[in-house]
C-alpha cells in the first residue's frame, strides 16, 4: 500500500529535520520548544518576585535569558512581516521576470524591508542593554 503525500524530510514534530534544509528555521523553532516550558516558570518566578522582594535579582537574570532566546521569534517575526508586505521581493527567492512584473505592477521595492528584521533586531538588542544595565537590582 502506497502512502500519499509523504514527506522524506521525516516527521513535523522532529525539528532536528530542519538542520538539513532550513538552518534558521531549526533556530526558531528549538527556541520556541524551549520557550514554553521555561515561559511557565518565568511567569511563576515573576509574580513570587512581586511578594518576595530576595528574587528580584534573580528575575533580572532570568528575564535576560528569556529575552535572549526570544531574540529568533522577534527576528523571524519581522522577516515574514517584509516577506508579506512585499508579496515576496525582500527575501524571496523569486523569478527575474515575476520580479519584474511586480515591481511594474505595486512599484514598490524591497530596500527597506529587506532592513527591517535588521532595524528590528538593532533595537531589541539595545533594549536588551538597557534591561541588563538600567533594571534595579
Amino acid at each position: 500500500m502506497e502512502k500519499r503525500g509523504c514527506d522524506f524530510r521525516g516527521k513535523q514534530r522532529n525539528i532536528f529535520r530542519l538542520w538539513g534544509f532550513h538552518k534558521s528555521a531549526f533556530i526558531h523553532m528549538l527556541f520556541y520548544r524551549i520557550l514554553i516550558p521555561l515561559s511557565i516558570i518565568y511567569g511563576v518566578t515573576l509574580i513570587f518576585s512581586v511578594f518576595y522582594a530576595p528574587l528580584n535579582l534573580f528575575t533580572k537574570w532570568f528575564t535576560a535569558v528569556v529575552w535572549i532566546l526570544f531574540t529568533p521569534q522577534v527576528y523571524e517575526t519581522a522577516k515574514a512581516f517584509a516577506l508579506i508586505n512585499t508579496r515576496g521581493l525582500a527575501f524571496g527567492r523569486l523569478n527575474e521576470s515575476y520580479v519584474y512584473l511586480l515591481k511594474k505592477r505595486y512599484n514598490k521595492s524591497a530596500g527597506f524591508y529587506a532592513t527591517l528584521p535588521y532595524i528590528v533586531l538593532a533595537l531589541w538588542i539595545v533594549g536588551f542593554v538597557f534591561e541588563v544595565i538600567w533594571w534595579p537590582a
